[in-house]
């Protein structure tokens, strides 16, 4: 009966959380003018954000301290030792293995996949803003970043390999990220593994969860769990584990993981701040577990890597940096946000199955730290708990657009955890029967055994829907390779490309383009830079933006404007009314391309 009680107090937790769901709700700020589903509906941004972190959290602390409460005479400080005996070759012979046959599979991509439709949006922006940079020669004077300059400008380094940018190459670049995405979860898996007690069956639960790893990360999929923009926060990972499980003082590891706080803001602003919360967390870790030397280390290469950062740029590119950060935070998720649904309410179901799955991964997590008869290590009870954590902190990106690519995309942490709870509460409960053990599980202990059985395996796992493919892999300069080779224009529709060469040839004498729509790819197809700073329409936002759009509009002075396109997206929200004023004001329609409407100059 005891053992029944943590989990009717989570149930009890669950369901005083949806009760009260509604009933946390934070005053609107009615100087807000930003328009979107938030201001439309009267919400306040933080109303989603504690509705699931209390949502969360009560379940998990009802079953904590009941669990706690039942089990006290169980629980001992033998819960927090640790072991460093984590060699493992047979670990590391795996993780070549996989790591192996995920280049295999990736050098065998045909690149006829990836020739689809152009994302003039999404594709757009990281393709403008390069060009932006390089034209321009400035970097945050000169261009607005949505995603972050290092996240939207990445493509510069395919540029130089390859002495080119396309949206091909584009492409290539971010199936190559999806690569490096697969390696380092790797990796991190083969750090959790031998965080373990020597005595588990380390090597099966291992492949079981690297491959289940892996196969959330695709190659095929538009949206993937563990997507590109995910990177540097894996690398920030795979170093923090590695600290965390090393005996010896992590030099380069607690180096590299200082000067990760201002890259991982250079690469994405929203998650770059997801990273230096987490980066405060793991510090205070490190105080706590008196591992002082790598805290210091870390602490220096913060220091270091902001102050070249100041020392290295402009005054007024640092002021605009951080004026852009403090836009892009305050204004994300007024005009990209969508209330999270109540559990359990009608057309919910993705959203409580998410928040659910978090929960679960918490009771997991309660029961691996606190059940003395699992006797593992206080390493990797952190790595589990960090994870948990990082987990809950991405799903703010969830919380804030509740639509299905941003549930997903904030589902690997959580799944990771979900996946490596089940295979290592199953195996220990197959342990339990010798005759699995012995007719099965034995055969693992040989190497040449599990060797050859993961190779079998992984040739299946990652050439199941392609074995045609394979022959790819002799010839990758006439395959995914010749991706890089593809030129715009094959890629575009007829119409779209039609447009630009007119659009191209009525703006060869101009210095500079700019539309007035969510068109963004526009600049980079017509190969000039855009005449502001804006060259994400959503952007121009009244009391934020708007002001400066215009000064910089009247600065450069186009002759022609693109002012609608069937890419409006962000524009119908009236967010600009005073720039959209001084376009009509000052342009008068001259052309009419259905759906592009083209003003010029008075």
């Amino acid at each position: 009966m005891k053992k029944s009680f943590p989990w009717l107090f989570l149930i009890l937790g669950i369901i005083l959380s949806t009760f009260f769901w509604n009933y946390i709700s934070f005053s609107y700020d009615n100087s807000n003018t930003i328009v979107g589903q938030y201001s439309e509906n009267k919400i306040n941004p933080l109303n989603d954000t504690f509705r699931g972190l209390i949502f969360i959290l009560v379940p998990i602390v009802f079953y904590s301290f009941t669990f706690l409460l039942f089990n006290k005479n169980k629980i001992s400080n033998k819960i927090f030792y640790n072991n460093y005996n984590f060699k493992n070759s047979n670990i590391d012979y795996l993780s070549i293995i996989l790591i192996f046959f995920c280049i295999l599979e990736f050098i065998s991509l045909d690149y006829r996949n990836y020739l689809g439709s152009f994302d003039v949006i999404h594709e757009g922006r990281f393709l403008t803003a390069q060009l932006n940079f390089l034209d321009k020669d400035k970097i945050w004077t000169g261009t607005l970043f949505d995603y972050g300059f290092l996240g939207n400008t990445i493509g510069i380094f395919y540029s130089f390999i390859f002495n080119d940018y396309s949206i091909a190459i584009q492409r290539f670049l971010f199936q190559f990220l999806i690569l490096l995405n697969k390696i380092i979860l790797i990796l991190i898996c083969r750090e959790i593994i031998n965080s373990l007690n020597a005595n588990n069956r380390r090597e099966i639960l291992f492949l079981i969860l690297s491959f289940s790893i892996i196969s959330l990360t695709s190659f095929y999929d538009h949206v993937t769990v563990f997507h590109k923009r995910m990177f540097l926060f894996l690398i920030f990972l795979l170093l923090v584990t590695q600290i965390i499980n090393s005996k010896e003082k992590k030099v380069i590891s607690s180096f590299i993981v200082g000067f990760l706080s201002v890259l991982s803001i250079l690469f994405y602003w929203d998650i770059g701040s997801y990273t230096n919360f987490l980066l405060i967390f793991f510090l205070i870790y490190l105080f706590l577990v008196k591992k002082y030397y790598d805290l210091s280390i870390i602490i220096f290469s913060i220091i270091l890597s902001w102050s070249i950062f100041y020392i290295s740029l402009p005054s007024d590119e640092i002021k605009e940096f951080f004026n852009q950060y403090i836009f892009i935070i305050n204004i994300s998720d007024y005009l990209l946000g969508i209330e999270y649904p109540t559990p359990f309410s009608e057309k919910s179901t993705r959203h409580t199955k998410a928040l659910l799955l978090i929960i679960l991964s918490g009771v997991f997590l309660v029961n691996y730290i606190f059940k003395n008869s699992d006797k593992e290590n206080l390493n990797s009870k952190f790595i589990l708990f960090f994870i948990f954590i990082s987990s809950i902190v991405f799903f703010k990106s969830g919380l804030m657009r509740s639509d299905s690519p941003h549930i997903k995309y904030s589902s690997g942490l959580y799944s990771l955890l979900i996946i490596f709870f089940t295979s290592y509460y199953l195996l220990k409960l197959i342990e339990n029967y010798k005759i699995i053990e012995k007719r099965v599980l034995h055969f693992f202990e040989k190497k040449k055994f599990l060797l050859i059985f993961t190779i079998s395996i992984s040739f299946f796992f990652f050439f199941q829907n392609n074995f045609s493919n394979l022959v790819n892999i002799f010839n990758p300069k006439e395959n995914f390779i010749m991706l890089t080779k593809i030129e715009d224009k094959k890629i575009l529709s007829d119409d779209y490309y039609e447009f630009i060469k007119i659009y191209k040839d009525l703006t060869k004498d101009e210095s500079c383009v700019q539309q007035f729509t969510d068109d963004s790819a526009i600049p980079y197809l017509v190969n000039k830079p855009t005449c502001t700073k804006y060259y994400v329409n959503s952007h121009i936002i009244q009391n934020w933006t708007e002001k400066n759009f215009i000064e910089e509009l009247m600065d450069s002075s186009p002759n022609y404007i693109i002012y609608s396109s069937e890419i409006n997206w962000f524009k119908s929200r009236n967010n600009a009314p005073n720039a959209d004023k001084f376009i009509l004001e000052n342009y008068l329609l001259y052309k009419e391309l259905s759906p592009w409407i083209i003003y010029k100059k008075k």
